[in-house]
């Protein structure tokens, strides 16, 4: 016997849970918790981020006039070192506010304070989540621990990067057995 109903594949959208209704809420505070994950960064193109576990936490205060959104992110994030390019885990912090007023239209304000239209009911977090994760990551990506954290990087590269390094005397000219750039032309010019 064949069954009636064929199995359909369902999708479902992993930002789908960051989209908060906030219509029918009594005023006061109202609390959330997320877990995300890989998924996540998975909906967003340019992510630097592909492997992550991070708590998100949203307290949301509906007030008659605002809504006022404070995010708590606490987690890790896998990125590469600048120094060897090797993957690492790095620890997430961020705390945030977020001020989101009724107006006409849908429009940001300040880079704090969003104007959404009266008859919203709901407000997608998942960007504004986004960018406060990827603002938090340091400008240089490093191996965490000690105060060498050179010792945590890949052996191998780093031998590799100081067979390269180029070490100059005072006057700026190369010591050593690396030879100026200038002084390789030379001496194709010569030849």
């Amino acid at each position: 016997m064949q069954p009636l109903l064929k199995s359909i594949p369902v999708i479902l959208d992993p930002l789908k849970k960051y989209n908060i209704s906030f219509a029918g809420l009594s005023l006061g505070n109202h609390h959330y918790h997320f877990d995300m994950d890989d998924s996540f960064f998975e909906c967003f193109e340019k992510s630097e981020i592909r492997e992550a576990r991070i708590r998100f936490e949203l307290l949301m205060e509906k007030t008659g006039s605002m809504l006022v959104l404070d995010f708590n992110i606490c987690g890790k994030v896998k990125l590469f070192c600048d120094r060897c390019s090797g993957v690492y885990w790095q620890d997430i912090n961020s705390s945030d506010r977020l001020f989101i007023k009724f107006g006409d239209s849908h429009y940001e304000q300040t880079d704090k304070i969003i104007v959404i239209s009266q008859n919203e009911t709901h407000f997608d977090v998942s960007q504004y989540v986004y960018e406060f994760i990827h603002l938090n990551l340091p400008s240089r990506r490093l191996h965490p621990g000690g105060k060498r954290k050179a010792d945590n990087c890949d052996p191998e590269v780093l031998k590799k990067l100081n067979e390269l390094l180029v070490t100059t005397d005072k006057q700026g000219k190369p010591v050593g057995g690396v030879k100026d750039h200038w002084e390789v032309l030379r001496t194709l010019k010569k030849n």
